[in-house]
């Protein structure tokens, strides 16, 4: 999976995600759900460790979704056998299919996300929608920047929190004691980076040459029309 290309790897499964949202397939949503798990996990340099506390707000919510689909019927679904349970609720038996078509599908959709997410350079995504797609310099830089941003603001968060605590100042993890400090020392070090950036010259529009090239295959086809034709496959047979 890192081999394919990040900007056609993203197309192809946002393809299938679209594709899967138009169906309530409840074992190819399962069978999608398993399938990305298990190439993301025979995928190199994943953390395994990682992946499986990720897929933690999944399962929570695939749960919350069946319950609700369970207790709560529509009244298409309030047409069933009448079940009590626990002595207090009526759970009809023909909301049990609603509620595991619930589930399945956010399993479905977070195993495409993970399979994405884990398997893919966030350097390699962006040059590849600057030479595939053809984003402009402008934004492409800009997300960059803000994704390596945001472990800067934490490293602030805790240099001010310890700056307080040495003070004998007490804050909580919200104070404006502790928020105010460290938005101001985070918009001085954007303004640093953006005229690093004025300074050497970048322009959106000037021609530039790039670190590297991201190749575009066979192997990239085959993955954006193999992967739509096997769902298409499984809606068929399942």
């Amino acid at each position: 999976m890192r081999a394919l290309n990040p900007a056609y790897k993203l197309l192809t499964l946002i393809i299938a995600s679209l594709m899967l949202s138009v169906t309530y397939n409840t074992r190819l949503d399962l069978v999608v759900a398993g399938c990305c798990l298990v190439v993301t996990l025979c995928t190199p340099r994943v953390d395994r460790k990682f992946l499986f506390i990720s897929l933690t707000p999944f399962l929570i919510a695939a749960f919350g979704m069946f319950m609700t689909g369970l207790l709560f019927p529509s009244q298409a679904a309030a047409q069933g056998v009448e079940t009590a349970v626990f002595g207090q609720r009526v759970i009809y038996a023909s909301s049990l299919k609603s509620a595991c078509q619930l589930a399945a599908r956010v399993l479905a959709f977070g195993g495409l996300g993970m399979l994405f997410a884990f398997t893919t350079e966030p350097m390699e995504l962006i040059m590849s929608l600057m030479q595939q797609f053809h984003l402009p310099p402008k934004f492409a830089y800009g997300i960059l920047a803000a994704y390596h941003f945001f472990p800067v603001v934490r490293s602030e968060f805790g240099t001010v929190g310890v700056a307080l605590r040495v003070r004998g100042v007490k804050a909580t993890p919200f104070s404006p004691k502790r928020i105010l400090p460290m938005l101001v020392h985070a918009l001085e070090r954007s303004q640093s980076l953006a005229m690093a950036m004025e300074s050497r010259g970048f322009q959106n529009d000037a021609p530039r040459a790039v670190a590297f090239r991201v190749r575009f295959g066979w192997a990239d086809i085959a993955f954006l029309i193999g992967l739509p034709a096997a769902l298409l496959v499984g809606l068929w047979l399942l």
